[in-house]
């Protein structure tokens, strides 16, 4: 079972490595129209909020089958924020 603790240092570490790296891009590429960078940084803030207020849900009556839902969510919102990333 996939504990809170573990749940929020994971998406921290995922999501905030998704923000430097776009933070980075931006750095690296001035000259470039940034409206697209600043548009998946908000999806990353969107994602965040969206899996740390599932975390802190209370009324859950299996509470492994609900952090485990939680991780595979946090996996593919990552996977789809890099594919987003990667298409800049």
């Amino acid at each position: 079972m996939a504990s809170i603790k573990n749940l929020k240092k994971d998406l921290n570490n995922i999501i905030g490595e998704i923000i430097q790296n776009i933070n980075l891009w931006e750095l690296e590429n001035s000259d470039k129209d940034l409206v697209k960078s600043e548009k998946l940084m908000d999806q990353c803030f969107d994602a965040f909020d969206e899996i740390i207020s599932k975390i802190h849900q209370k009324d859950v009556k299996n509470k492994k089958a609900h952090y485990n839902s939680i991780s595979l969510d946090l996996a593919k919102k990552a996977s789809e924020l890099v594919k987003s990333f990667n298409e800049l």
